[in-house]
């Protein structure tokens, strides 16, 4: 998909081209005629030229990718918001625009990058994953190609998150969508996920300060859950058109996780170094709490478990 993707850009890119030349040309004619120095005229419809071409390279977005607004946004939750962690002061940030893909990574999508490159996860080296069912066990053999049972996954999960992936896979694959493409992909950073999650909104979750599983997918306080994943376009997405914010797997952020600052920051990237690359959105497999926009969670670059994956950010 991406392949063909690329080449209706680079398509539509040579149609502008030759439109543009068409009308420089034009241009050149009739300022010939009207006494303009081909230098002076070169020069002026260059610039017309490179400065039109330019916005029309800025404007080849990826499908699936959204532009994510730039503005200003409390970062973190209130003392009041029921769930809260100590780790969640507020404190505002300033983000510019960037494009989030509108869905996590599935599993067919993460299947062209390991057949094209024989790239092996972390899950595969070490020959095993983490299954969390009435218990929490390291499975022997349990990689990318399973699912939350340990089982191997079915082609009808193909449009399910990649789960048991690891920090170091999402980075790789990341580096291999922007080798493929000659754009550059990256994870998101931790206020980018939280700003994009919340989508302008103030409360506990984008759907206000309830959330229910006809809205995502966690156990309910009653203890009720689909025991699965499930498709990365369920549900209704957010005000900014982006699925499974909330619960279904837990994404992986670019972030070192640390203690906030204080005071206003602008687009910030977290520590310098760190132990723990920080996680956000909540899982299938825990309560709502988990699923809040600004719950923080974190583990090491090689954890890998059946409630972990990730989506990527699309750098023009």
């Amino acid at each position: 998909m991406m392949k063909s993707m690329t080449m209706r850009g680079r398509t539509l890119l040579k149609r502008k081209d030759t439109v543009l030349r068409e009308r420089f040309l034009l241009l050149l004619q009739r300022q010939w005629k009207m006494g303009f120095t081909v230098s002076a005229l070169g020069l002026l419809s260059l610039l017309f030229l490179t400065t039109t071409l330019t916005a029309a390279v800025s404007t080849v977005v990826p499908a699936n990718f959204v532009k994510i607004p730039a503005g200003e946004f409390t970062m973190g939750s209130p003392a009041s918001e029921p769930g809260r962690q100590n780790d969640e002061t507020q404190h505002q940030v300033r983000l510019s625009s960037f494009y989030m893909s509108k869905y996590a990574v599935t599993v067919a999508e993460f299947r062209k990058f390991v057949e094209a490159t024989g790239y092996r996860t972390d899950a595969e080296m070490a020959g095993w994953s983490i299954i969390v069912s009435d218990k929490i066990e390291k499975k022997d053999g349990v990689n990318w190609r399973y699912g939350v049972s340990g089982s191997i996954r079915p082609a009808s999960e193909d449009n399910h998150q990649v789960i048991h992936v690891s920090w170091n896979d999402a980075v790789a694959y990341g580096q291999w969508m922007s080798a493929t493409t000659g754009k550059t992909y990256r994870l998101p950073t931790e206020a980018e996920r939280e700003y994009a999650c919340r989508a302008g909104s103030v409360t506990a979750f984008n759907t206000g300060n309830t959330i229910t599983l006809q809205q995502a997918t966690f156990i309910n306080a009653e203890g009720q859950y689909r025991a699965n994943t499930v498709p990365v376009d369920s549900f209704a997405p957010n005000a900014w058109g982006l699925y499974t914010m909330h619960g279904n797997v837990f994404e992986w952020c670019s972030d070192w996780y640390g203690y906030y600052g204080s005071g206003t920051v602008s687009n910030p990237v977290g520590p310098a170094t760190g132990s723990y690359r920080v996680l956000r959105g909540g899982s299938w497999h825990l309560n709502a709490g988990y699923c809040r926009s600004a719950y923080r969670n974190w583990n090491t670059p090689g954890f890998r478990d059946d409630f972990v994956g990730f989506r990527l950010v699309f750098v023009p």
